[in-house]
């Protein structure tokens, strides 16, 4: 079996992209793999496109990475051997060594966080009695279908969570004023 697992992962690795991915979502998975009778933490990175008719595409970029930058940038640099180009869009968690690599590896192209680990880091520095009132308000601005009202709702937070636990306070308004600066 796992022969066959190590078959699979080296044809997605060096699967051609056949398709054009204008916006790529990025994330990183830790697993634990066994390698010369030794368990180690070995780091994938995943990668999944969108194409321009809005249709997933689901690649995998790298077998392993650490918190260096480089290893990210030559994973990126092997999807653009594979085919990958002109990409508009790139989103991600706020993982220094991959905003790095986008950096590096697309040029001219724009970086993103990742909603859903940007609420999580806000969230966890939120005492728990509030974090569902936030969390049900970030879905709100999040959801806005205009720039103003996504506006709107980021300064209503911000008013509303005003004084409530000072230092997770000053975070949330550094981080949400951060986003759509007006």
């Amino acid at each position: 079996m796992e022969k066959s697992l190590a078959f699979i992962l080296e044809f997605c690795l060096t699967l051609r992209l056949l398709k054009h991915y204008p916006f790529v979502i990025v994330d990183a998975l830790y697993l634990k793999a066994r390698e010369d009778a030794r368990v180690h933490s070995k780091g994938l990175l995943i990668a999944q496109g969108i194409r321009e008719d809005g249709h997933f595409g689901k690649f995998l970029v790298s077998r392993s990475l650490t918190v260096n930058p480089k290893p990210a940038g030559v994973s990126f640099s092997s999807l653009k051997r594979r085919g990958l180009e002109n990409v508009d869009l790139v989103v991600s968690d706020n993982h220094i060594g991959l905003v790095k690599a986008v950096g590096k590896c697309f040029q001219n192209t724009s970086w993103q966080r990742c909603q859903t680990h940007f609420s999580r880091n806000v969230l966890d520095k939120t005492p728990k009695r509030l974090q569902w009132k936030l969390k049900e308000l970030l879905k709100v601005m999040y959801d806005s279908p205009y720039l103003a009202s996504a506006r709107a709702m980021r300064n209503r937070i911000i008013t509303e969570f005003e004084g409530k636990h000072q230092r997770q306070w000053l975070f949330l308004k550094q981080v949400l004023m951060m986003l759509w600066r007006s």
